[in-house]
């Protein structure tokens, strides 16, 4: 049956004034096109909604908008409130009562937001360095739950006020865009198109995904009880929910961590909302898509499928979060997408430092997992993680030993024990990546006695967001002159395959034995504008309790320049001794880096270099650089070589070390003396035949 609905006052809706909306009649007189349409995305067939389709019928929109409201208002939905983030609003004041003064805290920094001549904010402002990423978190929103936060903790009223005149604003200054596919042109990065030219840093769908899945149901419900929540914002935000959600729907990506985003908030949206007729397509289709994507962009050994820490976070905490809403409304989620859930967690907890801290890798950032990994550990009933957050202190120790691969993503993690002055390494043997791509294959990051030692760049800016030029600051942070990797002929690493389809071969795969660990991989792409053959084989090994031994071997049809990089963290001090150079910090942990081999290194000590091109610079979090002290090793080989590296860390000064370098029979002989401890021999081949490795 067909509901043919006469809607009187039909007005023109338009913006003047929009500072001043506060009852029903208020926005119908001002925004009746919205109102209209939100009416008509309605399914007033439901028994729930009979009044408002009562007073439709008669033709009285203002009495069906007040009947609606009230349906909302003695739902018990107060599940998605709880949907809020517990990790996120801590501390909610310093963001509320910035966002009272047109200012907000974003990428770690507090900027004031512009305004505009009818009082509104300037929802294209791109901050101060021109940086797409902060309009797309300016438009994302997740800062607007702190109002609530900080008023349900005060009861200020200035705080309410904030939250409606920003909802207000947005919403009416942003009606739906066009129903056109040039809509999702734009959403493709790799277009050569001003985005902003069409208001696409409002409109992007990650964004959309964000307000739909972190903040707006959330805060509609929120203030339900609360009588300075007016009912002009009530019913502009449910307009404005249905339009984003119909959005989403049409133009969300796929095999993306952006889709994660995006079907989380079509998911909530669904479900908290199931008066909109589409509600129960669009839950079916978000929770269908999201057990695909689950299953395409994680790895069977859980790692997500750009290989950045900080995307696995992002893409779990979405598949998570769609679980939850889920569960809260009284639907069903399978096993084996719960399974899915753990794996993802199983890496986060295991790849950890030794601190709790997330290894940065592709685009990510230096974050404390911690708390993740303790609500996840009481929540899949997994001690094991929470004694590695604990350093031991709470839960059961794992069963397996303290290093681990994770084989599809090529990810070695070694470390001697759980305490918080572990030994810990990160070696990344695997593929590209299939977004956030850093050029960093076969990079080494070191920790000890609870310090960073050697480090990954981090990647501090998106702008510039594709390039790789180490000229420009993204394009170093991306490149392999920001990684712990070789240079050849004065250029980094191409790229290599986005994915695999296989995990590492059993050869490949970490031997871990009782005294020592081991794994090698090959780079094998070439390099930038470089002509001719080369390939570049790292083998790694580490001696447990003692130090690392890195073996490499580069493979090239002639002559070649080579630089080898060793970045240290940015409050090492680092000199030169002899070939060596080693930090000196009096009191804390140090590392000696010793070369072995014929070769012949010149040693230069780098940090905050910017000409001619960028080099030794660190990035612990986005938007924040620092310099940090980096070695770089010259030499020019004829032809093929082999040579190798001694990492030695201490908790102090690095006592003085001897090592013996022999190349005989395809097999490298290392024997290696430290003051006061047994020598260790060392046999590592150049095939990596295991049987041939030996360590005594």
């Amino acid at each position: 049956m067909i509901l043919l609905i006469v809607l009187c006052g039909c007005k023109n809706s338009n913006n003047e004034g929009w500072q001043e909306l506060y009852s029903v009649a208020d926005v119908w007189t001002s925004q009746s096109e919205r109102i209209r349409e939100l009416f008509q995305a309605l399914d007033l067939q439901q028994p729930a909604l009979e009044h408002v389709k009562a007073a439709l019928t008669a033709g009285d929109t203002i009495k069906a908008g007040e009947a609606l409201l009230d349906h909302y208002r003695n739902s018990d939905r107060s599940w998605v409130t709880t949907a809020l983030d517990p990790l996120s609003y801590d501390d909610a004041a310093p963001q509320a009562n910035l966002l009272l003064k047109d200012s907000a805290i974003i990428q770690d920094v507090t900027i004031g937001i512009p305004r505009r001549a009818d009082g509104g904010w300037q929802w294209d402002y791109t901050g101060p360095r021109l940086d797409d990423e902060f309009g797309y978190s300016l438009n994302g929103h997740k800062y607007l739950p702190s109002l609530y936060v900080a008023w349900r903790e005060s009861g200020n009223p200035e705080y309410l006020v904030a939250l409606e005149r920003i909802m207000q604003d947005w919403i009416i200054h942003h009606p739906l865009p066009p129903a056109t596919d040039s809509i999702y042109v734009v959403l493709d990065p790799s277009k050569n198109i001003d985005w902003r030219d069409i208001g696409e840093v409002e409109w992007r769908t990650l964004e959309a995904g964000n307000r739909l899945g972190a903040t707006w149901p959330q805060l509609f419900y929120a203030f339900q009880s609360e009588e300075g929540f007016h009912p002009a914002t009530r019913l502009l935000m449910l307009s404005s929910l249905y339009d984003q959600a119909t959005y989403l729907r049409k133009y969300h990506k796929s095999g993306h961590n952006w889709t994660t985003m995006e079907m989380n908030g079509l998911a909530l949206t669904a479900l908290a909302f199931p008066e909109f007729r589409d509600a129960p397509e669009w839950e079916q289709y978000a929770l269908q898509v999201m057990s695909e994507e689950i299953n395409r962009q994680v790895y069977p050994d859980g790692v997500q499928s750009e290989i950045s820490t900080k995307t696995q976070w992002v893409a779990l905490n979405r598949f998570e979060s769609v679980a939850d809403h889920f569960l809260k409304a009284g639907r069903e989620v399978s096993p084996e997408y719960m399974s899915r859930l753990e794996d993802m967690y199983n890496y986060l907890a295991y790849s950890m430092r030794p601190d709790g801290h997330q290894p940065i890798n592709n685009d990510s950032d230096r974050e404390d997992l911690r708390p993740r990994v303790l609500v996840a550990a009481e929540k899949f009933g997994r001690p094991d993680w929470e004694w590695i957050a604990t350093n031991g202190k709470q839960g059961t120790e794992p069963e397996s030993a303290p290093t681990v691969t994770f084989p599809w993503a090529g990810i070695h993690v070694m470390r001697n024990g759980w305490q918080a002055n572990a030994h810990w390494s990160f070696f990344d043997t695997g593929p590209y990546g299939t977004g956030h791509q850093h050029r960093d294959k076969l990079h080494l990051s070191v920790a000890a006695y609870g310090k960073d030692l050697l480090v990954d760049g981090g990647r501090y800016t998106h702008q510039d967001y594709f390039s790789f030029d180490p000229a420009i600051w993204r394009g170093y942070f991306r490149s392999s002159f920001s990684h712990n990797v070789i240079l050849v002929d004065g250029k980094g690493q191409n790229a290599g395959p986005v994915r695999t389809d296989l995990p590492l071969s059993e050869e490949q795969q970490l031997v871990n034995h009782h005294k020592y660990d081991y794994a090698y991989g090959t780079f094998s792409d070439g390099f930038e504008d470089v002509a001719g053959d080369i390939n570049h084989t790292r083998s790694l090994l580490y001696v447990r309790d003692r130090f690392w031994v890195v073996l490499d071997q580069i493979i090239t049809d002639r002559p070649r320049k080579l630089q080898a990089l060793w970045h240290f963290a940015p409050d090492c001090t680092v000199t030169r001794d002899g070939q060596d150079v080693v930090s000196n910090n009096p009191e804390q942990a140090n590392l000696r880096i010793m070369p072995l081999g014929p070769v012949n290194w010149e040693v230069e000590i780098v940090s905050g270099q910017e000409k001619p091109f960028i080099q030794g610079w660190y990035s612990e979090n986005y938007g924040i650089k620092e310099p940090n002290p980096t070695s770089v090793y010259t030499t020019n080989i004829p032809q093929s070589s082999t040579f190798a590296w001694l990492l030695v860390p201490a908790d102090g000064t690095v006592p003085a070390v001897n090592a013996r370098y022999q190349e005989e029979a395809g097999v490298i002989s290392l024997s290696v003396t430290q003051e006061g401890q047994a020598p260790v021999n060392i046999r590592l081949p150049l095939d990596q035949t295991i049987a041939k490795l030996k360590v005594e």
